[in-house]
């Protein structure tokens, strides 16, 4: 099973606007680093099954994007299981219930990192983070907190970005 987490691209910060951190869109660069970006994962021929994402605005518009510029014409999923703070079993016990081998995954800090660190089984204090924008591949036998995983690569925006300019 392939599991691509993707974080969010850039959004409103917090306090700025009338938003509440729920409600906080994508800012027009964040937008257009996205895009960019996905010239990158289109470069990494990336089939999907499955698209989920967090429900909050910001991850729900990158979603789309990706949606828009990629070839996948099936559904997006809202999955509550994507929003900060959700216990990794939770989000496994989703991930566990679609009939899919490569499944994407919209969502934030500092919660995707630590999935991520969890199912490779790194100490807590492990430095590894998705920038706003970066993609996450691991492989993994089943969805389980048992499971063995491979992470398959860490790409940050910049990374993407310039994969994308080859095209």
């Amino acid at each position: 099973m392939e599991i691509y987490f993707l974080r969010h691209a850039i959004a409103v910060e917090r306090g700025e606007g009338d938003f509440s951190d729920e409600e906080r869109p994508l800012t027009e660069k964040g937008r257009q680093k996205m895009v960019a970006a996905i010239g990158g994962i289109r470069q990494l021929d990336l089939k999907i099954d499955a698209l989920l994402s967090s429900p909050l605005v910001r991850a729900v518009q990158t979603a789309e994007l990706l949606r828009e510029h990629l070839p996948y014409a099936g559904a997006l999923e809202i999955a509550e299981e994507l929003k900060p703070e959700t216990p990794l079993a939770s989000l496994l016990r989703r991930i566990g219930e679609q009939n899919a081998e490569r499944i994407v995954l919209v969502g934030h800090e500092p919660s995707l990192s630590s999935w991520i660190r969890d199912l490779l089984g790194c100490v807590p204090q492990a430095s590894l983070q998705l920038k706003k924008g970066g993609l996450c591949r691991l492989d993994l036998e089943r969805a389980s907190e048992s499971t063995s995983s491979r992470l398959i690569y860490l790409l940050q925006p910049r990374h993407l970005r310039a994969m994308g300019r080859q095209d």
